[in-house]
């Protein structure tokens, strides 16, 4: 790779990064858009002296193992940047043998997914990454602090859909752990296959409808996880239609549309610590000395009517952790 100024950023060659998306949800395209921002803000001249290619997954793991294929056939890029956990793991099965860095983000399970050893230590291979979640003890006493007020003296039934995604399948184990511990909440959960979005949706949806309503008189609260379903307004929109009221949400959106309480990573401000992850390999930096991060900074929301509904309190503290955040 070339010489690099940080004084105006000059390239003997241009370099070639390319990103592989598993599939246009929210999250992702956010990521995706501050990532390029964030380079452009760090000096860095795209499409002049940075090209950026796109490889487009559409959710399908075999398209991705294919693109990636095609793609590696015809060029070397100086980095890999993949967005969510089909693309990350195609993309380090790929890149296996080669000198070529990865950067992972959108992952809420990195470790589960085989990307790394351990969060927040050096991997010492080419693989880093920013980890998509919140630490699972930290958001279960969130929830707990708040869903439990309303039911003294006995266990709190959360009812969770989801899809069998990894980053899914992996959240709803770690936070079931989490709660056995104590017993305060108890989750149950039904599962749906997974299908490529957009396409595969619908399918999903009237899957979920099924579980929606299996699950329904049974919980007290529903429980939103990350994975491509829990994106989606539409998903949202069918528990949010229940009588149910949802506890958890995975989305601003959802909570400002009548869920309880939202915890995520703040999107944007990923992006550009991606983007901060990738100019210091270009740089110089062994990504394998880069240790996998969760994010800087996490956004809060809560829905204070629903709150008044629900006559949960919320402490003072977590209105002011949630800022602007608070919606009526």
């Amino acid at each position: 790779m070339a010489c690099l100024f940080h004084a105006g950023l000059s390239f003997a060659e241009p370099v070639r990064i390319l990103m592989v998306e598993t599939m246009p949800v929210p999250a992702v395209l956010e990521h995706e858009r501050a990532f390029v921002e964030g380079l452009e803000h760090l000096g860095y001249g795209v499409g002049k002296d940075v090209a950026i290619d796109t490889i487009k997954g559409q959710g399908d793991s075999e398209r991705i193992k294919t693109g990636l294929a095609e793609y590696l056939s015809r060029h070397k890029p100086d980095i890999v940047v993949s967005f969510a956990t089909l693309a990350s793991v195609a993309a380090h099965e790929a890149l296996d043998g080669t000198d070529i860095p990865l950067v992972f983000c959108v992952v809420s399970d990195p470790v589960g997914a085989g990307l790394i050893k351990e969060v927040g230590k050096p991997t010492g291979t080419n693989v880093t990454g920013l980890v998509f979640s919140l630490m699972h003890r930290a958001k279960m006493d969130l929830a707990k602090s708040l869903l439990t007020q309303p039911f003294p003296g006995r266990p709190v039934r959360v009812g969770v859909v989801h899809s069998d995604y990894p980053a899914a399948v992996a959240e709803v184990n770690a936070m079931s752990a989490i709660a056995d511990e104590d017993g305060r909440i108890r989750f149950e959960s039904h599962k749906v296959k997974f299908r490529p979005i957009p396409e595969g949706l619908e399918s999903m949806l009237a899957e979920a409808s099924e579980g929606i309503a299996a699950l329904s008189s049974e919980v007290d609260y529903w429980w939103i996880v990350p994975g491509p379903l829990g994106e989606t307004a539409e998903f949202s929109r069918l528990l949010l239609d229940t009588t149910v009221p949802v506890g958890l949400c995975h989305t601003e959106n959802c909570c400002k549309g009548g869920g309880l309480l939202f915890i995520g990573p703040e999107n944007g401000k990923g992006g550009r610590q991606v983007a901060s992850m990738v100019d210091r390999i270009l740089t110089g930096t062994a990504p394998g000395n880069i240790p996998p991060v969760p994010p800087d900074s996490f956004d809060m929301g809560i829905n204070l009517t629903t709150a008044i509904e629900l006559n949960i309190v919320i402490p003072s503290q977590y209105l002011e952790l949630a800022g602007e955040h608070v919606w009526r």
